[in-house]
């Protein structure tokens, strides 16, 4: 009884955080780049593999936010593994050099499902209920793990607002200021000029 309720809890909270990953079919076209993306926490693991139909060879470049990871060319089937060095967008991109199109499966898993529980519950002799609740508590962390990045992003773009906002009402209160000295300016020089014109 514990055990089927832990497990329909697992599989409630592994529905609730949803499956972090994409696998679609791509049509790349002859001499065409296609790139795909996902979202990443520092510290995860991402998992790429690819095959193409027909021995097509394609290129895969693997992009983290601020470096290229993997790099392969010519290549019918691609698999590459590693963890995250910096959050935020990954990029998956396929280019085809051949003069024919090219239909790609493109596999790329995320965080908890890129792991092989299977292996897991293998090694440490776990029950079905406990890999699930391995499963969602790994799910826990990485959601955990996007909320602190969500947190410090939006405070960095706060900052920036706030220091745009003061620049903005610097330059606005320096051209009012500039403004009225010029006006006072002007009207001193056209009071000196009319008088040496004895016009007033």
């Amino acid at each position: 009884m514990r055990s089927s309720m832990a497990l329909r809890l697992a599989l409630l909270a592994s529905a609730l955080l949803g499956a972090a990953g994409i696998k679609v079919t791509v049509n790349v076209g002859a001499k065409e780049k296609k790139c795909y993306g996902e979202q990443a926490a520092k510290m995860e693991l991402l998992v790429v593999e690819l095959s193409t139909s027909e021995d097509s060879k394609v290129g895969v470049t693997v992009l983290s936010p601020h470096a290229t990871i993997f790099s392969e060319h010519d290549r019918a089937t691609v698999k590459t593994a590693f963890t995250t060095t910096d959050a935020g967008p990954h990029w998956v991109c396929i280019q085809n050099d051949e003069s024919k199109p090219a239909e790609v499966l493109l596999t790329v898993l995320l965080g908890p499902e890129a792991k092989d529980y299977s292996q897991i519950a293998k090694k440490e002799h776990l029950e079905d209920s406990q890999v699930a609740l391995r499963r969602v508590e790994e799910s826990l962390r990485n959601y955990h793990s996007n909320v602190l990045y969500i947190r410090a992003r939006e405070e960095r773009m706060r900052q920036t607002n706030d220091s745009t906002a003061s620049r903005v009402i610097f330059f606005c209160l320096f051209n009012v200021v500039l403004m009225i000295g010029v006006g006072g300016w002007q009207m001193l020089y056209f009071k000196r000029f009319f008088r040496s014109k004895k016009i007033i």
